[in-house]
């Protein structure tokens, strides 16, 4: 019995120490998954912003036919050294607009003279709230990376989240949103007139790349929290096995030297055997006494014919006295 509290209670406290260890585990994963991707989001937009500040400033200078060329080869080369990033930051498209929102550049397409000229105005687009906030935007102002009103697939590289665990993107708002754009205007030069805006398609980063660092923390916490329950849940154990062995080794000390009655207790009483003596002389004297009245009393009645009876007490003060036996019963 004894060894089987003291398991029980090392399974207890095994189990409430594993418990608190998971949830740690579990919260500790939500926030640095979150932190990450907060971070990821910050300086990536950041490096967007700045770059095409940077891209319309030069392409300001370029409206032309002659410059579009360069323009495209500009766009091209920011593409292309973006996929060597070493913090998987890309860029996916840039394009150049005019204000009637007629695509005048982009690293989809190649640029033609023939080309341009046959292109219309993207109505769908000019209509839309991301293009017409773009071009009304003061100079030097900065651009809010959004997905617009038609929100922009995400990248392939999505994170690939282990089975049983895709719930977790459901939890991150910025693991859907990891696909942006955002815009930068074209002034003409002394003025304030728009020329042109830039749409920028990024990537904020690698988010499977980043699933997979965050997954592997979390292994390592899981098995080194859990390591640290179990030898809590085996410290607790020992001082509830030595706090129960030194309270019943108390307990019997205490018995042994206070040597207290219990609370109930079967006790027998013996009469003695001078007071059965007693008693008894007392009944043998009683019956005596008895026996005397009755005869007493049968010699002092005279019985008359036909008429009631009498009975006759007579008192001889001579005759010895009797004294009354108290029977002590």
């Amino acid at each position: 019995m004894k060894y089987s509290r003291f398991f029980l209670s090392f399974l207890l406290f095994f189990i409430l120490s594993e418990t608190l260890a998971l949830s740690g585990v579990v919260w500790t994963f939500y926030e640095s998954l979150q932190n990450a991707l907060v971070q990821e989001q910050f300086i990536s937009d950041h490096r967007a912003r700045d770059l095409s500040l940077a891209l319309a400033k030069s392409a300001e200078q370029r409206l032309n036919n002659e410059g579009y060329v360069e323009i495209e080869k500009m766009f091209q080369r920011y593409v292309d050294e973006s996929k060597n990033d070493p913090e998987q930051f890309r860029f996916l498209k840039i394009s150049l607009y005019a204000p009637d929102a007629t695509l005048l550049v982009s690293t989809d397409t190649i640029y033609t003279l023939d080309e341009l000229r046959k292109r219309k105005p993207d109505e769908e687009l000019s209509k839309s709230t991301f293009f017409r906030k773009g071009i009304r935007m003061k100079k030097w102002e900065w651009s809010e990376p959004e997905n617009g009103e038609n929100p922009i697939l995400n990248s392939k590289r999505d994170p690939k989240v282990r089975d049983g665990f895709q719930w977790v993107v459901s939890y991150l708002p910025l693991a859907k949103s990891n696909t942006v754009r955002l815009t930068s205007p074209l002034y003409k030069p002394g003025t304030l007139d728009v020329s042109g805006l830039i749409i920028l398609v990024y990537e904020r980063g690698n988010l499977g790349l980043l699933f997979e660092n965050q997954w592997k923390l979390a292994e390592w916490m899981v098995f080194n929290f859990a390591l640290i329950a179990l030898v809590v849940s085996l410290l607790l154990t020992g001082i509830f096995v030595a706090y129960t062995m030194f309270v019943t080794k108390d307990q019997l000390e205490h018995t042994e030297t206070d040597g207290t009655l219990p609370i109930f207790q079967k006790k027998t009483l013996e009469t003695p055997e001078s007071q059965l003596d007693q008693v008894s002389d007392s009944q043998v004297i009683g019956q005596q006494i008895q026996s005397t009245n009755l005869d007493t009393q049968s010699s002092d009645v005279e019985v008359l014919p036909g008429g009631p009876v009498v009975n006759q007490f007579k008192i001889d003060t001579n005759e010895q006295t009797i004294q009354d036996a108290i029977f002590l019963g």
